[in-house]
């Protein structure tokens, strides 16, 4: 069995740490941009009932979202 390079194996497991938060980045915004459809169809029928709760909604996707990708940002700059 051939031992691996302690820096590529870390390297790897970076690179699939960076993958799978960038999926759930996606899965995230295609969520958020879901809620502000259903807000804006709910806004223009003037029914503010549910356009309210799902504007709020996508705005703590939009949060999430900041607050992942300034954590990619941080793993990006630990690897230097």
């Amino acid at each position: 069995m051939i031992a691996k390079d302690p820096r590529k194996a870390r390297l790897e497991q970076r690179s699939q740490a960076v993958l799978t938060l960038m999926a759930i980045v996606l899965v995230i915004l295609l969520l958020q941009l879901w809620l502000i459809t259903i807000a804006l169809e709910d806004c223009l029928a003037a029914h503010t009932a549910l356009a309210v709760p799902t504007f709020a909604a996508s705005a703590i996707c939009f949060l999430i979202n900041l607050w992942l990708l300034k954590y990619l940002y941080d793993i990006d700059r630990t690897a230097e």
